[in-house]
């Protein structure tokens, strides 16, 4: 009786443990400026990636050691990549890749700026009235890259072309070094 009253314990334990270990994710808009990004022209269009600026919060619930693998952002919440709708960028001085390697120890929370980027046609004539009192910011791999926080129009305009239905969702990928296995959480873009 004494070594099943001990193994139901163990087990209760175990169950704990494992229903309390996870990753959580909270996301929110910052008020870094918006951006646009020039990729190439053609006669009466311009091929451009929106970008949108957040902030992303991950708190690791684990015990032990955990390691970001990738970020991707998808249409699904099976963190599958759409890229002819979505880019991530970090957010420093310039635009980057999102960090790759970062290890979170036991319970540690770290945040990260992005903007997520939404590729798209635009006539010339729409974009001539978003880079009205832009800020040329950089060019990253030959693409010219803006600050459209004094735009008239910008905020309309994301609210009109980045509708729900394209919004989708950003995923983490984690790996687990006490069992050696991969994580993913996933958070809908807002």
């Amino acid at each position: 009786m004494k070594n099943i009253f001990l193994i139901l314990s163990v087990l209760t334990l175990l169950c704990c443990k494992a229903q309390t270990e996870n990753v959580e994710l909270s996301f929110e808009k910052t008020d870094a400026p918006l951006k646009i990004m020039e990729s190439f022209i053609m006669n009466d269009s311009i091929y451009v990636t929106l970008l949108k600026p957040y902030r992303v919060k991950v708190k690791s619930n684990y015990s032990n050691d955990i390691k970001l693998s990738e970020i991707s952002i998808g249409p699904d919440n099976d963190g599958a990549s759409d890229l002819g709708k979505y880019l991530i960028f970090t957010d420093k001085e310039k635009l980057a890749p999102y960090p790759r390697g970062v290890k979170f120890s036991d319970f540690e929370i770290k945040t990260f700026d992005i903007y997520i980027g939404y590729k798209m046609f635009i006539t010339n004539l729409e974009k001539n009235d978003l880079l009205k009192n832009s800020v040329f910011l950089e060019e990253n791999r030959e693409r010219k890259v803006y600050d459209l926080s004094k735009s008239e129009i910008a905020a309309r305009f994301f609210e009109q072309k980045i509708t729900d239905d394209i919004r989708g969702y950003l995923s983490f990928s984690f790996y687990n070094y006490e069992n050696e296995l991969g994580l993913r959480e996933t958070i809908a873009v807002e």
